[in-house]
């Protein structure tokens, strides 16, 4: 319907802020508003790479990165977490939050977490991950995305992944 994935991830991610904010967390993000790190035109590689300095510079714990996914199958749905195994706590942090957000309702299921060799997961210092919070092409997913309540379930099911990653 013409729904862009950052009129999703962006609600998404300042709801998650508050909510883990509420836990007594301090959190960094790379963008409150639509615009981009690096700045205008920039680069594939240097956008990406603003996004790692911001994690970088803050001397996160993590770094989550919140995406929605696509495919040209419409039928194809469901919820998966990506992480990079450069540290011995990147699979640990996917599967604390996939187990989470993997059973929310009317989405197509759990895809499960999944080695990603993406620059914002190779490139972080510190643990990361990134989630597909179903799939835009989707009509039923792309449906729900759009609900501001389903917006805040997911930003409170990766809070509580994250709050169950630091209690070990």
């Amino acid at each position: 319907t013409g729904l862009m994935e950052k009129n999703v991830t962006l609600p998404i991610s300042m709801k998650l802020k508050k909510a883990l904010e509420a836990k007594g967390a301090k959190v960094n993000l790379t963008r409150t508003t639509d615009v981009d790190v690096y700045g205008p035109n920039a680069s594939g590689p240097d956008e990406l790479q603003a996004r790692v300095d911001v994690g970088t510079a803050n001397k996160s714990d993590i770094f989550i990165s919140v995406h929605i996914n696509s495919f040209s199958n419409p039928s194809v749905g469901g919820i998966s977490t990506y992480y990079y195994d450069k540290t011995q706590y990147d699979t640990r942090l996917a599967s604390r939050i996939q187990a989470k957000i993997a059973d929310e309702a009317g989405f197509g299921g759990d895809r499960g977490i999944q080695p990603g060799n993406l620059y914002v997961l190779r490139r972080s210092l510190m643990p990361a991950v990134l989630v597909e919070l179903g799939f835009i092409s989707n009509p039923k997913e792309e449906a729900l995305l759009k609900s501001d309540a389903v917006q805040q379930e997911f930003a409170d099911e990766i809070a509580d992944g994250i709050e169950n990653y630091f209690r070990g």
